[in-house]
């Protein structure tokens, strides 16, 4: 039986939405644009939300003026922010929280603050490896992402030199303590590298010809990655990646991939099918310059990571974020709401 569509079930999605560059903020995005035509979704944060969400309607926490969610179904998307005193103002039929980062203390103190103003809260965990590091017992969803928006680039990529790199966040902890290694070692061998959120890396590369350092944001990311042939990932043994949405970004954008071996993005990824997925620095040097030496096999990893990012993203995230979040089925929504892809 078809749910009445006037009786839709209401989710509030609350994070800072205060990085344009962050990936729990882009996940409030994703997550309001997939629930958007199956519940009524509501975008809020307590902060001043980056010009990049001005387009997005995104209310203002204010207590004050009793601005604040209420009813349905309470979503932090995130633990890195402090939750306000405001929880205890209204009432909820569930509050969910997605635990992105490694942040055990953070979860802890949020989860503590919502129990002691009347809620019992579910977390709900961006990876298997994250739930595993936390030994949790709830669900896993992972962060979705705008396969459209990714979609790769059709036109041929002749006379410029074979290009690598990689996006992030502007801090040291998400580059690998060896990477000025691996960007000076492909940059003697003919490559360009190009790094988004990567000028942390100045003073170890500076004046390494063929390296370009690029501020967080500074490109729109989708047109970052159709810059690149090949895309590269790893972080600091100091940071655990929780999922890594940048790789499957990178993978819709139909880019071969070459990863570490750690982070929730490596349950995603098979080594010689979709990705190459490297232990050290001499072996991410050797597959990167055997992608660029092979423009068959660089087509090869690509379509299959395409592939796997739409099927992920327009069929196994969307059933599973309805399921989790509204506890909807899509076989009780209209038919085609759930739009078709093409890879």
């Amino acid at each position: 039986m078809l749910r009445d569509r006037c009786a839709q079930p209401r989710v509030h999605l609350v994070n800072p939405l205060w990085d344009a560059s962050g990936g729990a903020d882009w996940r409030t995005i994703d997550t309001w644009r997939l629930l958007r035509a199956h519940a009524d979704v509501r975008l809020w944060s307590e902060y001043s939300p980056a010009t990049a969400f001005a387009q997005y309607p995104v209310a203002r926490i204010n207590p004050w003026r009793l601005s604040l969610p209420r009813g349905g179904t309470l979503v932090f998307v995130g633990t890195y922010f402090r939750i306000g005193h405001w929880t205890r103002l209204a009432s909820y039929d569930r509050v969910v929280i997605l635990y992105n980062t490694d942040q055990p203390d953070r979860l802890a103190k949020n989860a503590g603050r919502l129990a002691r103003a009347g809620h019992r809260v579910d977390v709900v965990y961006t990876s298997r490896a994250l739930k595993q590091r936390h030994r949790g017992a709830g669900p896993v969803l992972e962060s979705p992402i705008d396969i459209e928006r990714f979609r790769p680039l059709r036109i041929a990529r002749a006379g410029r030199p074979f290009t690598v790199g990689r996006l992030s966040r502007d801090i040291r902890s998400k580059h690998h303590e060896d990477d000025p290694e691996l960007w000076r070692a492909l940059a003697r061998a003919g490559c360009r590298v190009r790094l988004m959120g990567a000028t942390c890396l100045a003073s170890e590369l500076a004046g390494v010809p063929n390296v370009e350092l690029l501020p967080a944001g500074s490109e729109d990311a989708a047109t970052f990655l159709r810059s690149l042939d090949c895309f590269v990932y790893r972080t600091s043994a100091r940071w655990f990646e929780a999922y890594g949405r940048v790789v499957i970004e990178a993978m819709a954008s139909g880019l071969p991939i070459v990863a570490g071996e750690n982070g929730g993005y490596a349950e995603r990824l098979r080594d010689g099918d979709n990705a190459h997925v490297v232990g050290d620095t001499d072996e991410a040097v050797a597959r990167v310059l055997g992608l660029a030496a092979t423009p068959a096999e660089r087509a090869r990893l690509g379509s299959a990571a395409r592939r796997d990012a739409v099927a992920l993203n327009a069929v196994e995230l969307p059933r599973r974020t309805l399921a989790l979040l509204t506890e909807t089925s899509v076989d009780e929504t209209r038919e085609g709401d759930v739009e078709a892809v093409t890879v």
